[in-house]
């Protein structure tokens, strides 16, 4: 089975910022997981934690708020 990348806009949730990127397609992910670096050009503000599940293990990540078209 191939990979599935498609070319996305993101932005931070009051669309102040908007940059377009390379998206890899996860069909069974229930979080979207994007690099710290591009959290921070978007300027996204912490809104809490998740724990999530990966194949090295248990790990927290910060939450935030964005949008995806």
């Amino acid at each position: 089975m191939g990979r599935v990348w498609v070319k996305a806009r993101v932005g931070s949730e009051d669309c102040s910022r908007v940059v377009e990127v390379d998206a890899l397609v996860d069909t069974g992910a229930t979080l979207t997981v994007i690099p710290r670096s591009l959290a921070e050009t978007l300027n996204l503000k912490v809104t809490g934690k998740a724990s999530v599940m990966t194949g090295g293990g248990k790990v927290t990540l910060d939450k935030s708020r964005m949008w995806m078209d």
